[in-house]
C-alpha cells in the first residue's frame, strides 16, 4: 500500500509537470499575466489551474470521471461553459491590451486559473486515459495521493513558467502584440474544445 502510494505520488508529480507543458489555456494566461502584471498574479493563475488538474486527475483515478464522460449532455454543457469562460477571458485580455498594468485583487488570479480549467471536459477525458493506462484499479487513497502529486507537479511547472515569463527581457513589440496573440489563441482553444465534444 505504502509503495503503491509512493509510486502514485511520483507518477503524479511527473505527469502534473509534463501535462502542463503543451500549449493550453493556463500556459497562455500565465505568460500574458506575467508580462502584464508580474510573477505573483501569474503564479496564482497557475496554482488555480493546478488545483483543477488535481481535481480532474482525482476524479479519473477514483473511477468517477468515466461516469461523467459517459453523459453526452453533461460533456456538451461543460464544453460550452468552458468555452464561454475562456472566450470571456480572451475578450478581457483584448480589451485591456492598451491599459496600464495594474495588480489585480488578491485571489483573483487563483479563481481565474481554476475557472479556465475546471469546467473543461478535455483534460478530464485525458486523465481518464492516463488513469486507465497507468493506475488501473487504484484504490481511492492511492488515487488521492496520485492526484495530489499531479497538483504539485502542475503547480511547479506553472510557477516556473511564471518566473521565466516575468524575468524575460521586455520588448516593445512583445508588449504590443502579446495580448492580441493570447486573445486569439484562447479563442481558438475554446473553439477546438467545443468541436471535440460536439
Amino acid at each position: 500500500m505504502v509503495g503503491e502510494a509512493a509510486r502514485a505520488a511520483l507518477l503524479g508529480l511527473f505527469l502534473g509537470a509534463a501535462t502542463g507543458i503543451p500549449l493550453g489555456v493556463v500556459n497562455v494566461s500565465v505568460v500574458e499575466a506575467a508580462r502584464r502584471t508580474g510573477r505573483r498574479h501569474a503564479t496564482m493563475i497557475g496554482l488555480g489551474g493546478a488545483l483543477a488538474d488535481a481535481i480532474h486527475a482525482g476524479l479519473a483515478f477514483a473511477g468517477l470521471a468515466p461516469l461523467v464522460a459517459a453523459q453526452p449532455v453533461v460533456m456538451r454543457a461543460l464544453a460550452i461553459a468552458s468555452a464561454v469562460i475562456v472566450i470571456g477571458y480572451a475578450i478581457a485580455v483584448w480589451a485591456r491590451r492598451d491599459a496600464p498594468p495594474r495588480e489585480p485583487a488578491r485571489g483573483r488570479g487563483f479563481a481565474t486559473g481554476l475557472a479556465l480549467t475546471l469546467p473543461n471536459p478535455a483534460p478530464l477525458v485525458a486523465w481518464i486515459a492516463v488513469a486507465t493506462a497507468l493506475l488501473p484499479g487504484a484504490s481511492i487513497p492511492v488515487g488521492i495521493v496520485g492526484a495530489i502529486g499531479v497538483g504539485l507537479g502542475s503547480a511547479a511547472w506553472f510557477a516556473l513558467l511564471a518566473a521565466i515569463a516575468a524575468r524575460a527581457r521586455p520588448s516593445p513589440m512583445m508588449g504590443r502584440w502579446l495580448p492580441q496573440v493570447v486573445a486569439v489563441a484562447l479563442a481558438g482553444i475554446a473553439a477546438v474544445a467545443i468541436v471535440r465534444v460536439w
